[in-house]
């Protein structure tokens, strides 16, 4: 057969079996992706053809599960994909709280938010409540909690939902709740005292924990390799992060990740998040 039927092929039992070309380390069905059938059917003593028909997806699949047996799985389009994270819950918000869709979505921003709230429980209970949603919401433990299927439209930043992933990362924001997280046995949250937002300092606020930034590290870059989003941020003329309205943001032209703040003047959150420190580690 040509290399065309290949990979015709090997679309029809992707579809048929539930395997994915990111199980051999491909993005898609190519030339890459035969080689890569080939090499695992060599090393299991497979037929060596490139087709991943059922003898090769059983004995990859086995291969699939024995190595993700401790990752994370997130919900996309109905299924799971699995990323390096050790704490990860899967809670779906009720329905009414967003839109559904059936056919594939391609998000190209991420727009991060914080939830004024102590806890992701209580974010999601307000969520909840207002018939509103995120996709994530990061605890103050470094607990991702998955609210929404990402292919699915949270409804979190206004005209620009169907184009995003929208990401909480939870904190109560006002230094009186302070002793909410001293109470529960919790260190003191950091205090963030040089936060300027569309060019107004703000009073010192709560900020986030160690392990809320690292969850939010490996979630952006697990969500920004499946769905090809840029490692980038606004930034100002110096190279350095904007912490005002971006133009092409608000409008959903924008291609990377951006604070809440950089879609409208009406938002603050999430100051003090260091995107562009952020991706530029990453980016490493």
């Amino acid at each position: 057969m040509s290399y065309n039927k290949i990979i015709k092929y090997n679309k029809k039992t992707s579809k048929k079996l539930g395997w994915d070309p990111e199980w051999l380390g491909c993005t898609e069905f190519n030339q890459e992706l035969i080689d890569k059938i080939k090499e695992f059917q060599e090393e299991h003593d497979l037929d060596v053809d490139g087709y991943l028909g059922p003898a090769t997806h059983r004995r990859l699949l086995l291969a699939h599960e024995a190595e993700n047996e401790e990752k994370t799985g997130i919900l996309i389009d109905g299924e799971t994909h699995f990323f390096e994270w050790d704490k990860f819950k899967l809670d779906l918000i009720k329905p009414g709280c967003y839109s559904k869709r059936k056919r594939t979505r391609h998000p190209k921003m991420i727009v991060t938010h914080w939830d004024v709230c102590s806890s992701a429980a209580a974010c999601k209970r307000v969520l909840e409540n207002r018939g509103i949603s995120t996709h994530f919401v990061i605890d103050n433990d470094g607990t991702i909690i998955q609210l929404v299927d990402t292919n699915n439209v949270a409804w979190h930043a206004g005209k620009v939902n169907s184009r995003t992933i929208g990401i909480d990362i939870s904190t109560a924001y006002y230094l009186k709740y302070q002793k909410k997280y001293t109470s529960k046995g919790l260190p003191p949250k950091p205090v963030l005292t040089d936060s300027v937002v569309h060019g107004v300092k703000l009073k010192p606020h709560l900020g986030y924990y160690p392990e809320q930034i690292e969850a939010y590290k490996a979630l952006i870059s697990f969500l920004c390799a499946h769905y090809k989003i840029p490692l980038e941020c606004p930034r100002n003329d110096e190279g350095k992060l904007l912490t005002k309205v971006h133009p092409d943001a608000a409008k959903a032209r924008f291609k990377g990740i951006v604070n809440h703040y950089n879609l409208t003047r009406g938002k603050i959150d999430a100051i003090g998040l260091k995107l562009d420190e952020i991706l530029d580690e990453l980016k490493k």
